[in-house]
């Protein structure tokens, strides 16, 4: 079984990109012991909804980082295959679409899920849908055997995004018991006391320092679990 991400434990040692408090209050230097440029930029794939897109210093920022502590090559970049306004089916579909090609994917770094409930104004039946159709497509890429790890975020609760609370236990359980390596990231507690984080747009999207934070939590996952580095 994959082992759940302390999101709450991650979110309070993001001052710092490279020497971090750990939750046991000792100083540790993420990254440290990982071999170094074993994944491709290219296999490194993020797929979602505008969550992943706008303002794009999400995955900017990882790559910036990746690129800093040379995991990558200083011109490599990622590749995106996210879309705005797409549900978890579709955003499924961005990876058959990448695995299907000459690159495969090791590296999945995705969101999901929401755009479902905004359509349905957060109704169960959206939210059932969305876990089910997620532990579909988390059962489909193990079966496919290329991905070792995935890392999934979950947008905060906010204003105009109906549902997220109801799908947090639910895309929680299914990441916890995916048959690949799944680490969920929990937006809830990165967004605390931030509001400076969302935009006034319809529905919410993130800032600039959302993006930021954002790149920061998942940085700071892939470092203490060896992803991509």
């Amino acid at each position: 079984m994959a082992r759940l991400v302390p999101v709450t434990c991650i979110a309070g040692v993001l001052a710092s990109l490279a020497v971090v408090a750990g939750c046991d209050g000792d100083r540790i230097k993420l990254g440290d012991g990982c071999p170094h440029a074993q994944v491709s930029a290219s296999q490194v794939l993020w797929i979602g909804d505008s969550w992943v897109l706008i303002p794009g210093n999400q995955h900017t920022g990882v790559r910036d980082r990746a690129r800093t502590a040379q995991a990558i090559g200083p011109t490599d970049d990622y590749t995106i295959g996210a879309a705005a306004a797409t549900t978890m089916a579709q955003i499924a579909g961005q990876y058959t679409a990448q695995e299907s090609g000459a690159t495969q994917v090791k590296v999945l770094i995705m969101d999901g899920g929401t755009w479902d409930t905004i359509l349905s104004n957060g109704s169960s039946a959206s939210v059932s849908s969305v876990a089910n159709t997620f532990s579909q497509f988390l059962a489909t890429v193990a079966s496919d055997g290329t991905v070792d790890q995935i890392i999934y975020y979950l947008m905060p609760e906010l204003s105009g995004i109906p549902g997220v609370s109801e799908l947090r236990p639910l895309l929680t359980q299914a990441c916890a018991e995916s048959p690949a390596p799944c680490y969920f990231l929990d937006l809830q507690g990165v967004w605390a006391g931030h509001p400076e984080y969302t935009a006034g747009t319809s529905p919410p999207v993130p800032t600039e320092a959302g993006g930021t934070a954002i790149a920061d939590a998942i940085w700071a996952i892939m470092q203490a679990n060896c992803i991509a580095q």
